[in-house]
């Protein structure tokens, strides 16, 4: 196995831990907010914590590993396909550090100030988890960009 065997394989396998562990919270939100409000702000809280960690940690791997492989390649970071993947991951990066983690911070103080079952709580989340689609189906168009790579 190659260099650019090693770096594509890097490339994948932290796309799909990205990927996956966002969609796999989805669905974990999913059950929560059957389980109950107090179990809705743990799953908050829980999505702060992935979110910061394996999710960050991986998302900037993808970045790493890809950004390699166009260069050993030889591809151009300006080429259609690569500068749209690009893109879509600043918009990822500007939702995820701009809006969803303060917002979700911010569910957790209000619900410590005014208790889970609070409308403005629920309401926040709702917004949250509306967004956390978004970025879903945003992640999803990223990996059909690098399938389909328009432009080449």
């Amino acid at each position: 196995m190659g260099a650019r065997e090693l770096l594509l394989l890097g490339h994948i396998m932290f796309a799909v831990i990205w990927i996956g562990s966002h969609i796999g919270m989805l669905w974990l939100g999913a059950r929560a907010s059957r389980e109950g409000p107090a179990r809705m702000v743990q799953y908050v809280a829980d999505s702060i914590w992935l979110g910061g960690g394996l999710q960050a940690v991986s998302g900037v791997l993808v970045l790493l590993f890809g950004g390699a492989l166009v260069v050993v390649d030889g591809f151009g970071f300006g080429d259609l396909w690569i500068l749209l993947g690009l893109i879509g991951f600043v918009v990822l990066l500007v939702m995820g550090a701009g809006y969803m983690t303060p917002q979700s911070r911010q569910i957790i103080a209000l619900a410590e100030q005014k208790g889970a079952d609070a409308a403005e709580v629920r309401t926040k989340i709702q917004a949250v988890r509306r967004v956390a689609i978004l970025q879903a189906v945003l992640m999803i168009a990223i990996v059909l960009d690098m399938i389909a790579k328009p432009g080449m």
